[in-house]
């Protein structure tokens, strides 16, 4: 075995094979949110609809958890011994931090997309068709090459929070969005 193997050496003699994954190269984009009405508007309204709610969340984003599944463990016993099957995979929640622009009204655009499937005023629980979205997570290069694509089939708002205001901070305003999903795969498509 090259000693050189055992540092960082190889690793820069072959710099199209190890470069790194930085975090801060991807997209979260939500998909159909076109039309999107203001919560506590009736639609007809001059400011009611949001006229670029995907661009707005998407220029929002500050972070975004990767998608990823459990998956249930089916146990056969017979004596002394135990062995092991594969259950049914479970998608876990995810999250997003949202930047609060003002005048873009990030917050505006989650609470209309959360109300599609409750809606506080009115208590009424919307259909699956208004509400679920599909979302792409991208990773993208340094140079902005995309690396993979996750698809998110079913994503919707489960929780809303927000940063707590205080005179005593002076960081931006960020809202965090807790988003269900049925389920994520690697899109190879391009």
């Amino acid at each position: 075995m090259d000693d050189q193997q055992i540092g960082t050496y190889h690793l820069a003699d072959n710099p199209q094979i190890y470069e790194i994954q930085r975090s801060n190269n991807f997209e979260f984009i939500l998909t159909d949110l076109d039309g999107l009405i203001r919560t506590g508007t009736q639609g007809t309204e001059d400011n009611a609809t949001f006229k670029n709610a995907q661009e707005v969340l998407k220029i929002s984003v500050l972070s975004s958890s990767v998608p990823h599944f459990s998956q249930g463990v089916i146990e056969l016993k017979r004596g002394n011994s135990t062995i092991k099957y594969a259950g049914v995979p479970t998608f876990g929640a995810g999250s997003v931090v949202f930047q609060d622009f003002i005048g873009a009204d990030t917050q505006g655009i989650l609470d209309a997309w959360q109300a599609l499937s409750y809606n506080v005023l009115t208590q009424k629980v919307g259909t699956a068709d208004k509400y679920k979205k599909d979302a792409y997570l991208i990773e993208y290069t340094p140079d902005y090459k995309k690396v993979r694509q996750f698809r998110l089939h079913g994503c919707w708002i489960s929780e809303l929070s927000e940063d707590t205001f205080s005179h005593e901070d002076n960081n931006k305003h960020t809202i965090t969005a807790t988003i269900q999903y049925d389920r994520a795969e690697i899109d190879l498509s391009e």
